[in-house]
C-alpha cells in the first residue's frame, strides 16, 4: 500500500497528513517554523485552504476525506464522534464528552482517545479542558492548545 506526506501551512501552523492508500491513516499539528509546505493531492489542498481560514478566523468548512480508522476502538470512535460536533469557540471536559460518549464515569479514558486522537483539528480535541477549565494534555502543547482556542475565541489573549 502506497504511503505518502503531505504538509499544510498557515501562519504559525503546519498540519501534516498521512495517506496509507487512498485512505488518511492520521495528520499531526505542530508549529510551522523550519517546515515546508508539500501539497500533491486536491484533498491536500483542500486541507491547506481550510487551515488557511482556520488561521484567518474565518469558518474553516475542513472537507470530508476518507478517514482509516482502522484499530480504533467503538468507544474512540464514539468519543471522536461526540467531539466533531463541538462547535468552534466551545470548550468542553473530558467527563462532559464521556457523558455524550454514554460513559459518564470515563473521563480518563476519554483523556487516552484524546491523547492518541489521530486527526487533530478535524477532530478537535483542544478544545477538551479540565473540569476545572483548566488546558491540560495536549501532544503539540499548552502554547498551541491556548492559541488555537484564542483563535476560536473561547479564550481571552492575554495582554
Amino acid at each position: 500500500m502506497t504511503t505518502r506526506t503531505e504538509t499544510c501551512l498557515a501562519g504559525p501552523l503546519a498540519l501534516t497528513i498521512r495517506w496509507q492508500g487512498s485512505e488518511v491513516a492520521s495528520m499531526s499539528l505542530a508549529w510551522s517554523k523550519g517546515k515546508t509546505r508539500h501539497l500533491v493531492t486536491e484533498a491536500g489542498e483542500a486541507v491547506q485552504a481550510a487551515l488557511e481560514r482556520y488561521v484567518a478566523g474565518e469558518e474553516p468548512d475542513w472537507p470530508a476525506l476518507p478517514w482509516r480508522l482502522e484499530g480504533l476502538s467503538d468507544f474512540a470512535r464514539q468519543v471522536l464522534g461526540e467531539l466533531s460536533r463541538v462547535p468552534r469557540g466551545q470548550m468542553v471536559s473530558y467527563g462532559w464528552l464521556a457523558a455524550k460518549a454514554g460513559r459518564p464515569k470515563a473521563a480518563r479514558a476519554v483523556g487516552r482517545v484524546m491523547a492518541q486522537n489521530p486527526f487533530p483539528m478535524l477532530f478537535p480535541c483542544h478544545r477538551v479542558v479540565g473540569a476545572s477549565g483548566a488546558l491540560t494534555g495536549f501532544g503539540p502543547g499548552l502554547d498551541m492548545k491556548r492559541y488555537l482556542l484564542e483563535r476560536e475565541g473561547a479564550l481571552h489573549r492575554k495582554t
